[in-house]
């Protein structure tokens, strides 16, 4: 249009042949239309509202809504995009979590206004391709008039029908819904319990969703005493004063940002997930995403899940009540959910996950505390292959691991004969929410989305992969985590994943290193190089002298506040060093470069050094044959993927609500190196998980000790006790090597009671 403007020869004599005016002349156009839209909404928003509450004061809410919006509602969607955060990440959510996409869904947007959702909605899901009707509702003319306008000649105009109507006893051709929205509505509805009464009538009870959007203000006395069925409480308790300010602001709008309207939500809906974020580019005003389900929904399951978590027999009492009679361990989750039976809420949020991986947590346990919500280990510091090669999983094993980053519990999983079930437990929620989000890209992407977010570490546009795909496979508190943390975590101009977690700063601190002594292009000759040979000489030449300098040494390898913030490294395990950490050191490292090929064969060490894996060098669980092997289903419907449930515990704690004689092998990594020898914490653990052990079962430990203190208090507690590997100077026990030893504790078969001989040979005759 604008180069057929300047073809004109009196507009280019004018203009003088210039485009450049015209620009100027549409940018002042679109400018001054801005300005006026701005103009109208603070008009309507800041001044109109404190002028009618003086000279005209309306009595019902049709009229003090349409009083508000009529004069702006042509100007409404060009002045709330920067004022109405998450509309999208609403839609996304919601979309995701419908489970049957199947052409003929309802959707019923209450207070759809001008029907701006609608739109944006034909953006994530495509409306003529998954719903058969839409019905917008809403209680002002002025603003329905406008979605009419918006609809006319659109592809999906028969499948929208704008409803002028009260929220609270509209009307639909259709018995049940599949979806109903609330997007920032819900605040403004002064009869807000009737209306979300009505959406429960409509909402299918079966695979129904809904969805809201809104600004709103909370205190951690508003969801006392519910905490669990919240799906989370970060960013949910609002500071005293933005809490006060925000809520007196948007009341002379006749705004309400108090907390009963999402309470009720949350009191009528289990919680699918909750999101709750900040508009900080206007004044950091708080506002929540919220996605739910029929509360009812996961009753039947009630007793599954818990058998799930504890290794229990399943037996699935037809009532509640029944379970007292059965000698069933009881999870703390199934604990809280009768506990919200007898109540008449929801169950807690994890009951109604599609995947039951995450085992109910108490969020509010001070034991959590101290991570201050970031995890530790960005990756497992483990050798998976040296695991096996002493276990030999097979199909008939229940593993209880420490879950670290996890990859080892994937590893074990990706196996051609994996674990029945796996078992991975962490006292750290964040270590749990870097698992999770494994399992659900597992779950939810092909083999090169994985690779980039966990091979490479980084991925282009995290936010929108975790809303619309990962979410619906994921528990709402390690959403949250990872909305908040993901584009950080995976942002392709950033350091990348591995870059992450408390354990970055020893990395950081060693790239220092070998920047400040100009050695950073040996470490990438280091890590290409396809001989031992040559990797053996790259080291002792010019790497080594700078990683084990004299400073260095005494700066960071042996200074106690390095070994435990940095890598992790607390006192206890530091003395069974030995006297020299930097000698321990030594013997770790040197041994490595003489038998391992680094750019091939040893991913621990590479990953340390490059920031990433490499196709040819990383876990098995990121391979192509590992993906197979975790995602292709079995015999028996499920896939390996199904069958690792995450514990958010101590270990005493998960031992206390498994089975008796339920697990073949637990691994516990160098988790006994961190006890006091003088206190009897190591004596309570190794018979907590002696009571969980099958007879036979076995226990994996690794240690910073050659002959670990606490081996004799497994043997006095009825254990064999073997070591697998004793690492001696100049030895080589895994590819890390950074422990002196690993061991095996055997528990003893259960003693035959007298008779027992008799009795069998009884029953044969």
């Amino acid at each position: 249009m604008l180069q057929l403007l300047l073809d004109i020869e009196p507009l280019k004599v004018f203009f003088g042949g210039s485009i450049t005016l015209v620009a100027v002349f549409l940018f002042s156009t679109k400018l001054n239309h801005f300005v006026r839209s701005v103009a109208v909404f603070a008009w309507a928003c800041f001044v109109k509202p404190f002028i009618n509450k003086v000279h005209n004061k309306p009595t019902e809410q049709q009229q003090a809504l349409e009083l508000f919006y009529s004069n702006q509602a042509h100007v409404y969607d060009k002045t709330r995009s920067i004022l109405l955060k998450g509309r999208e990440d609403c839609l996304l959510l919601a979309a995701a979590h419908i489970p049957n996409k199947n052409g003929e869904l309802v959707w019923v947007d209450i207070g759809g206004g001008t029907g701006k959702n609608i739109e944006m909605m034909d953006l994530v899901l495509p409306i003529a391709e998954n719903f058969q009707a839409i019905y917008l509702v809403d209680l002002l003319p002025s603003l329905c008039e406008i979605a009419r306008q918006r609809f006319a000649g659109k592809p999906y105009e028969h499948i929208v029908q704008v409803v002028l109507s009260d929220a609270a006893d509209f009307t639909i051709p259709h018995e049940k819904s599949d979806l109903i929205t609330f997007s920032y509505s819900l605040l403004m509805i002064p009869t807000f319990n009737s209306v979300i009464d009505h959406a429960v009538e409509l909402l299918d009870s079966a695979n129904g969703v809904i969805a809201s959007v809104d600004f709103g203000v909370q205190s951690a006395d508003t969801y006392m005493g519910r905490i669990n069925t919240v799906g989370g409480l970060v960013n949910r308790n609002i500071p005293w004063l933005l809490r006060n300010f925000w809520r007196i602001w948007f009341e002379a709008d006749k705004i309400f940002l108090d907390s009963a309207r999402r309470n009720y939500l949350e009191y009528k809906f289990g919680t699918l997930k909750s999101l709750n974020s900040y508009n900080n580019m206007l004044g950091r005003i708080p506002y929540y995403v919220w996605v739910g389900c029929d509360k009812s929904r996961s009753s039947a399951l009630l007793h599954r899940i818990n058998c799930l978590a504890t290794e229990s027999p399943y037996l699935a009492p037809s009532e509640e009540t029944q379970a007292q009679e059965y000698d069933i361990p009881v999870s703390k989750g199934h604990e809280a959910a009768l506990s919200n039976l007898a109540k008449n809420l929801p169950f807690p949020s994890t009951y109604y996950q599609r995947q039951p991986w995450r085992v109910y947590f108490d969020e509010i346990n001070p034991q959590y505390h101290q991570f201050r919500n970031q995890y530790i280990y960005g990756f497992t510091w483990e050798d998976p292959r040296e695991d096996h090669n002493i276990l030999k999983f097979s199909s008939n094993d229940t593993v209880l691991a420490i879950t670290s980053a996890g990859d080892n519990i994937l590893d074990y999983a990706a196996l051609p004969d994996p674990p029945r079930k796996i078992h991975a437990v962490d006292l750290n929620p964040c270590q749990n929410h870097l698992l999770e989000l494994k399992l659900a890209s597992f779950k939810s992407l092909d083999q090169e989305q994985v690779w980039k977010i966990f091979g490479d570490g980084r991925i282009n546009n995290f936010r929108d992969i975790l809303l619309s795909k990962l979410s619906a496979n994921m528990s709402s508190n390690a959403f949250q985590f990872w909305i908040d943390n993901g584009d950080t975590a995976f942002n392709p101009a950033g350091k990348g994943l591995y870059d992450t977690g408390s354990t970055r700063w020893a990395l950081r601190l060693a790239k220092a290193v070998f920047t400040i002594f100009g050695a950073n292009k040996h470490i990438d000759e280091l890590c290409s190089c396809t001989t031992l040979k040559q990797q053996a000489r790259i080291w002792n030449e010019k790497v080594r002298p700078t990683l084990l300098n004299p400073m260095v040494a005494t700066i960071l390898i042996g200074n106690p506040i390095f070994l435990w913030k940095a890598l992790g490294v607390p006192a206890n395990q530091a003395e069974m060093m030995g006297p020299s950490v930097f000698k321990y050191v030594v013997d770790t490292l040197d041994p490595v470069i003489n038998r391992t090929l680094i750019s091939t064969d040893n991913y621990f060490y590479y990953l340390c050094l490059k920031g990433r894996y490499a196709r040819n060098n990383c876990p098995t669980y990121l391979t192509e044959k590992g993906f197979n092997n975790l995602t292709t289903v079995r015999k028996d419907g499920t896939a390996p993927i199904d069958n690792v449930r995450l514990h958010t515990d101590t270990l005493n704690d998960v031992f206390a609500r498994l089975s008796k004689k339920s697990i073949t092998i637990a691994i516990i990594m160098d988790h006994m190196d961190w006890f006091n020898p003088d206190g009897d914490d190591a004596r309570k653990e190794i018979e907590a998980v002696k009571e969980c052990l099958v007879p036979g079962g076995r226990v994996m430990l690794r240690s910073a000790a050659q002959y670990p203190w606490y081996i004799k208090t497994f043997e006095s507690c009825g254990f064999t006790c073997k070591p697998a590997a004793i690492r001696h100077s100049g030895e080589l026990i895994d590819r890390i090597n950074m422990y002196s030893s690993t061991w095996v504790c055997t528990k003893a078969a259960d003693k035959k009671p007298q008779g027992f001989r008799r009795r069998m040979s009884s029953l044969q005759i």
